[in-house]
């Protein structure tokens, strides 16, 4: 017991330390972001933000912070991860570390269920993703002081729209154009062991048309869709919104949108719910998965299908 306390002692008076290499046989807890396609395709868009890390260690029964809320950040004259105040591996611990992209993200380590809790987290607002990684450590009987890998995913789902125009006549103009029905608030939380779960939360509609069955509304970002159609544009140039994990067909979810054609007196009002489209239409949105939906506007109507598709990580804003 008194060597195990002369090796937390060394540790507490060099934690003040900002030396990367060894000391006197201690080694520096160092970390990592793995290139994936779940992230970013080279990390250099990752490497543009601070990360929020926490990290425990127990050993002989009892559970410290190591690591608590501690700023990760990329420092390219290393090139690597970086953060202040040295933190050095104790021998036969055992480590848990979480990390949440990005830092101002309202999360916060329950050490009690070795678990992160993001708190009211607003999704589709067309801002930030919510991205999240996890490691363990034993130590126990072995001396891995190897860097840690943080491999990030992401906690929210991507929808995006892309609209045709097949009808005979020249589309002028789509205004409107919301998400009615989904839940938009909630609570993320996750273990050092990656797994995950949302507690949605409800929110009001303030417009009288819509404040009925409905849990939230989101309106798409503005300024990406121009008056004057392509025959083939995207809603929102090369954006996708953050939605939340939910069902889509019990809340419902409906797609709320207004456009008028050359030569049409009025615009033509269209609510489509998203979870009766038919085929293979995915019934939820799942953490980490983007989905295209297709809209073709003809002479009398418009269609739309759903397709899940890979995650291209330069369309997302981190």
């Amino acid at each position: 017991m008194r060597k195990v306390l002369t090796i937390l002692m060394a540790v507490l008076v060099l934690s003040g330390c900002d030396d990367s290499k060894s000391t006197d046989g201690l080694h520096k807890i160092s970390f990592a972001t793995h290139q994936s396609r779940t992230i970013v395709e080279d990390n250099d868009d990752l490497q543009q933000y601070n990360l929020r890390l926490f990290g425990t260690y127990t050993l002989d029964g009892r559970t410290a912070r190591v690591f608590d809320s501690e700023r990760l950040y990329y420092d390219n004259s290393l090139p690597g991860w970086s953060y202040d105040n040295t933190k050095y591996w104790v021998t036969n611990a055992m480590y848990r570390f979480y990390a949440v992209c990005p830092y101002d993200a309202p999360a916060t380590l329950s050490d009690e269920e070795n678990k992160v809790m993001v708190g009211t987290y607003k999704g589709c607002t067309g801002g930030a993703d919510l991205l999240y990684a996890s490691a363990e450590r034993n130590l126990e009987g072995n001396s891995d002081y190897s860097t840690v890998p943080l491999h990030f995913r992401h906690a929210c789902a991507a929808v995006r729209f892309n609209l045709t125009n097949a009808s005979s006549q020249v589309l002028k103009e789509v205004r409107n154009i919301r998400l009615v029905g989904l839940y938009n608030l909630g609570k993320f939380t996750f273990d050092s062991t990656g797994a995950v779960a949302w507690e949605l939360n409800s929110t009001l509609v303030e417009d009288d048309e819509y404040d009925k069955p409905y849990g939230g509304i989101c309106t798409l970002p503005e300024g990406g869709l121009p008056v004057n159609l392509d025959i083939k544009h995207p809603l929102y140039d090369e954006r996708v919104l953050m939605v939340l994990p939910q069902s889509v067909y019990k809340t419902p979810i409906t797609l709320h949108l207004e456009y008028i054609k050359e030569g049409d007196a009025e615009y033509a009002v269209r609510n489509i719910e998203l979870g009766w489209l038919g085929g293979t239409t995915p019934t939820e949105w799942k953490s980490g998965e983007k989905y295209d939906y297709n809209l073709t506007i003809t002479d009398n109507t418009i269609t739309a299908e759903v397709v899940v598709v890979d995650w291209v990580d330069n369309f997302v804003d981190l």
